[in-house]
């Protein structure tokens, strides 16, 4: 379980794929004190999808850096753009969550629902509005001032008409995560609340 709080930006340093990007292991390097609590078997949340450590947080060390391997399945790379993810890549990080954290965001799983689109990056004083577009399916289950996990970060619904949401960016997370980087035309992954899920299959029931 995470929270859609980033706390540090990592890059892809490799890729390894075999046959059609099944069996994909990524090379991640973060920042040094990233590495605590990172051991092979753990999970970390990679541009806001679980993923699981096959590699240890020491494997590799360069000028104050680690880097880890993290195993990317076959549904995660449907759900995902991480096809589209090269070497110098910077990608949002977080831990999964202590019993004992708060919970700062909203309760994110890091299981991917599926990619939009950005379309519109509107630039406001410090603050910068996108414009997402997302299949229907997904867009059918956003309520404004709702919760939204964007690229693993947890944000807040302006607004939402058709399919497309709108979300503000303030200068923390414009700091702090990828998100400032997105230019039109991008894509981003995004996890729909999980509360709404289960509410939404019990009323169905």
């Amino acid at each position: 379980m995470f929270s859609g709080i980033v706390e540090a930006l990592g890059q892809v340093t490799e890729i390894s794929s075999k046959g059609a990007w099944s069996n994909t292991r990524i090379l991640i390097q973060a920042p040094f004190d990233f590495r605590e609590d990172i051991e092979q078997g753990h999970s970390v949340a990679v541009n806001g999808a679980c993923l699981t450590v096959v590699g240890s947080a020491t494997l590799a060390w360069v000028q104050q850096q680690s880097s880890f391997w993290v195993d990317v399945s076959p549904e995660t790379l449907e759900k995902t753009y991480f096809k589209e993810l090269k070497a110098g890549d910077k990608v949002n990080l977080e831990r999964p969550l202590k019993l004992s954290d708060r919970l700062h965001g909203h309760c994110v799983t890091g299981h991917i629902d599926g990619v939009g689109k950005v379309v519109v990056v509107d630039k406001q004083d410090e603050f910068l509005k996108l414009t997402i577009e997302l299949p229907q399916i997904l867009a059918a289950d956003i309520v404004q001032k709702g919760s939204l996990a964007v690229d693993g970060v947890s944000l807040t619904v302006n607004e939402c008409k058709g399919n497309e949401v709108q979300v503000m960016l303030i200068p923390e997370t414009l700091h702090k995560t990828t998100l400032g980087q997105k230019k039109e035309g991008d894509f981003v992954q995004v996890e729909l609340d999980i509360i709404g899920k289960y509410i939404k299959k019990w009323v169905k029931a």
